[in-house]
């Protein structure tokens, strides 16, 4: 597993992390984000999807479940908070998401992380109690590919 850190300072710099990764990502990928309430998953997930080309209106699809962007779609953004079951997940047709070359971003994925998906990032953010639009990113993923994408954009970055 190859993991990379990096610090962003406001919320803008969270959201262009989130934009560069977009901008990268020319392939399916499903994207763990992790962190607590308020600890930036939505703001990095607008980032991405306006990274994708995208002009769509992104929001927490907490109620909903799953929010769509593009058209035809080229995101699946999922909230699985308020799932009790990875049975719920799948009844609700989330193998058909799998399967139709779309970039999934899945918000509280505990409830799945023993599925194996190729290829994954996690994506772990964390608000800094004293800075809190500081937020410190931890980037995961055993998937080659990814790896270079990442290298990529960070060193872009310096």
């Amino acid at each position: 597993m190859q993991e990379k850190r990096i610090i962003t300072k406001s919320s803008r710099e969270t959201f262009d992390f989130g934009h560069h990764l977009g901008e990268a990502i020319d392939f399916p990928l499903v994207i763990f984000l992790k962190g607590e309430m308020g600890a930036g998953k939505t703001l990095f997930s607008k980032g991405f999807v306006a990274g994708m080309g995208l002009e769509d209106e992104v929001t927490s699809p907490t109620y909903t479940i799953v929010n769509e962007y593009g058209n035809p779609p080229k995101i699946f953004h999922f909230d699985l908070y308020r799932l009790q079951d990875p049975d719920e997940l799948y009844e609700m047709g989330f193998e058909d998401y799998l399967t139709q070359g779309c970039t999934l971003l899945l918000e509280w994925p505990d409830l799945i992380t023993e599925y194996s998906f190729e290829p994954k990032l996690e994506i772990i953010l964390t608000a800094q109690i004293d800075m809190p639009d500081q937020r410190e990113i931890i980037l995961k993923t055993d998937n080659q590919k990814v790896a270079q994408v990442l290298n990529r954009i960070l060193n872009a970055m310096k």
